[in-house]
């Protein structure tokens, strides 16, 4: 009796399996191997996928993440169907059981690549305070200190643009290639950051992004960085640089979040460094709320009197305050579904990358806004 040969297709996909644990397992064991293939590796591979992705206007990842939902939820019934009214038919429902199996299987195998090579290693690598700062005390001080310099910047900047009827900024320059030369400024210190920069993407189907509380997002097998069109205009600059700061290798939430505040911080752009410094008081004012005890309670008072009440009012909110309301005919699954499945994702997500603070890592981004004012760095 002859043995059946295995199909070059199958062996392919074995290899490319088995390749890629191999490279997980490699990348949690080394972090200098982590580092090396993020910094001289990861930039030759991805610079013509993330050019290529760069040349159409909307965002393939969207593209492609309808695509897969629909071949879910229409493959699998359809298929089902298929194989009751066919039952007869064994050879031709084996057939195109096999072509939709195979077609899967070559899906997840491209995702599961992009993910690995574009995110996982990423995760691995050495932190970046660790690469760029010396050892820095958190101390109270330190905290205050940073969060009155980012206060005093906003109190500098808050009225020198037009607000609408309901009192949101209005913005009416090009802000994305301001954020794409500041993340370019910025690379003179962060070398990691040199290069070229793709327009970031708005997703159209932002009121469902705005459901799960995200405000933009970085598409590993897409090579793309894209941004939710729905949230004031103000609030994109800061988003924009985080999400290009991931196509750079940056990979951590809260060290995208902290070389997107440190690019806005030095742009050329008003608006650019407005929403900067608006993120980063987000998350300082926050860790401060959390974090100071009793007596340094009159210091962080003092530390936050010269925010206006604009800021307090409109400006640091990602949405309009009526959103939610005014898109309501808009929502298909209710808002804390999504919500609470989405948090629970990236809680997943972040676990199985060994991020041990889990959604807590994006406020981590307050410790390196400490250690960059404690290096000399400018606020």
């Amino acid at each position: 009796m002859k043995k059946k040969k295995m199909k070059r297709s199958s062996v392919a996909l074995i290899v490319i399996f088995a390749s890629l644990v191999l490279i997980n397992v490699v990348a949690r064991l080394s972090v200098s191997i982590s580092d090396f293939y993020v910094q001289k590796i990861y930039p030759i591979i991805s610079a013509p996928f993330i050019f290529l992705s760069g040349l159409v206007s909307f965002s393939l990842g969207e593209v492609m993440i309808a695509v897969g939902v629909v071949a879910v939820l229409l493959g699998v019934p359809a298929l089902i169907i298929f194989s009751i009214i066919k039952h007869k038919n064994k050879p031709l429902v084996k057939r195109v059981s096999g072509i939709y199996l195979k077609v899967v299987l070559w899906a997840v195998a491209y995702i599961f690549a992009t993910e690995t090579l574009n995110c996982f290693v990423m995760y691995q690598c050495s932190p970046f305070s660790s690469r760029y700062f010396e050892p820095t005390e958190h101390t109270e001080e330190l905290l205050l200190d940073t969060l009155g310099a980012v206060s005093d910047r906003l109190a500098e900047l808050y009225d020198g643009f037009e607000r609408d009827s309901d009192g949101y900024i209005v913005l009416d320059e090009d802000y994305i290639e301001e954020c794409k030369e500041s993340m370019r400024k910025i690379s003179s210190d962060y070398s990691q950051l040199s290069g070229y920069y793709p327009n970031p993407k708005e997703i159209k189907a932002s009121y469902f992004m705005s459901q799960q509380g995200i405000i933009g997002l970085y598409i590993p097998f897409a090579f793309e960085a894209t941004y939710n069109a729905d949230t004031q205009p103000i609030s994109k600059p800061a988003t924009i640089c985080h999400e290009l700061a991931h196509l750079k290798g940056i990979i951590q939430e809260d060290e995208a979040s902290f070389v997107a505040s440190v690019a806005c911080f030095n742009s050329d752009s008003v608006a650019v460094r407005y929403s900067g410094y608006l993120d980063a008081f987000y998350y300082l004012y926050s860790d401060a709320v959390k974090l100071i005890g009793t007596e340094y309670e009159d210091m962080l008072r003092e530390a936050i009197a010269p925010v206006p009440d604009e800021v307090w009012d409109y400006d640091l909110y990602s949405f309009r305050a009526n959103y939610f309301e005014e898109n309501a005919d808009k929502e298909i699954i209710p808002t804390e579904t999504v919500e609470a499945v989405s948090d629970a994702l990236t809680e997943a997500n972040l676990q199985f990358n060994e991020v041990e603070e889990g959604i807590e890592i994006y406020y981590r981004v307050t410790e390196l806004l400490m250690d960059y004012r404690a290096s000399g760095g400018y606020i």
